[in-house]
């Protein structure tokens, strides 16, 4: 295919693929192996680069790639010497820049969830430097959106709003996608597809599981369950018992010594008298979720009921007599 020399059209233009520089993009890797990166290829090789890349440059020489890596790797391996491209004024700020990475990159069906979930993540650390956001940071945000989304800021709301019309995911989801980001290396590693093929365990834990090992860092088992479900696959809802059962591993009776509730029950009523009082200044979510863990409280106190010893009874002083 013959290549074309430079246009004059500052918008749009044929640069040599030397001058592109590629930065660190929303995808981590791509992997010029797969299908639909060989169908990219074919498709460019019979009908050219129908969708121009976009890039940002102010010299005429050297441009900055903000979307369209796959296109341009493609080029490189068809050994193409320019592409065309749109040149914008975007790279002043890294937000933006990520921000049409994210709507590129977050839309394609083969950008792996852990690449996602470091492209979300990156789009709101570079929206709002000022705020250091972390991974808990963000989480945090997402659950105050969910459950309490009066005491967001409308900044932060419009930059979630953002992402879940470029990504096309309910608020919760982007919760689920970013608690990925704390799972340990040898997790992540097996939820995204395999490159290589080196790796045994690359691309065969599923996102959803994923998703339930990141609800459950506190399990002290995590890890084990993790190699033996890599071995023998369980569906979610086994996978879920495992990761919770050892909440419901129930004290030896034998082993517990029965003591009052004279405090606990004193703190309750304060409690109540305390929610008589103030409960109006409360929103639905928050009184939801009181009512939820209070079921649970019942729940487990109904239970205790059933098997909880009777107080043995007080003996009686030598020689006090009953009072009639």
């Amino acid at each position: 295919m013959a290549t074309k020399k430079t246009s004059v059209n500052p918008e749009f233009l044929y640069i040599p693929v030397g001058n592109i520089v590629v930065l660190e993009q929303v995808r981590s890797n791509i992997n010029i192996e797969t299908d639909s990166f060989k169908s990219l290829m074919q498709s460019i090789k019979d009908k050219g680069i129908l969708e121009p890349l976009l890039v940002t440059g102010q010299d005429g020489i050297s441009y900055t790639l903000l979307c369209g890596e796959r296109r341009l790797e493609a080029a490189r391996q068809l050994g193409l010497e320019s592409v065309p491209v749109r040149v914008i004024e975007a790279g002043k700020e890294l937000g933006e820049t990520i921000a049409f990475q994210l709507t590129e990159n977050l839309q394609r069906e083969d950008l792996n969830p852990m690449d996602q979930a470091k492209g979300i993540l990156a789009y709101i650390q570079a929206k709002h430097p000022d705020k250091g956001y972390d991974v808990d940071d963000v989480m945090n945000e997402l659950m105050n959106v969910m459950r309490r989304p009066d005491s967001v800021s409308e900044e932060i709301a419009a930059t979630i709003a953002a992402i879940t019309e470029i990504v096309g995911k309910s608020t919760k989801t982007l919760f689920n996608m970013i608690s990925l980001l704390k799972l340990s290396e040898e997790i992540r590693t097996a939820i995204v597809p395999p490159l290589s093929g080196l790796n045994r365990t690359e691309g065969t834990l599923p996102v959803s599981q994923g998703y339930l090992f990141a609800a459950n860092l506190e399990c002290p088992d995590l890890m084990q369950i993790f190699t033996d479900i890599i071995k023998t696959p369980v569906t979610n809802a086994t996978l879920q018992t495992m990761l919770t059962a050892y909440k419901k591993v129930k004290p030896d009776p034998s082993d517990t010594k029965p003591s009052p509730m004279t405090k606990q029950i004193a703190v309750l009523r304060s409690f109540r008298s305390y929610m008589e009082m103030n409960i109006v200044q409360y929103m639905k979510p928050d009184l939801e979720i009181l009512v939820d863990d209070l079921r649970t409280f019942l729940a487990l106190a109904e239970e205790r009921v059933q098997t909880a010893p009777m107080p043995a009874p007080v003996k009686e002083k030598p020689g006090k007599k009953p009072m009639v």
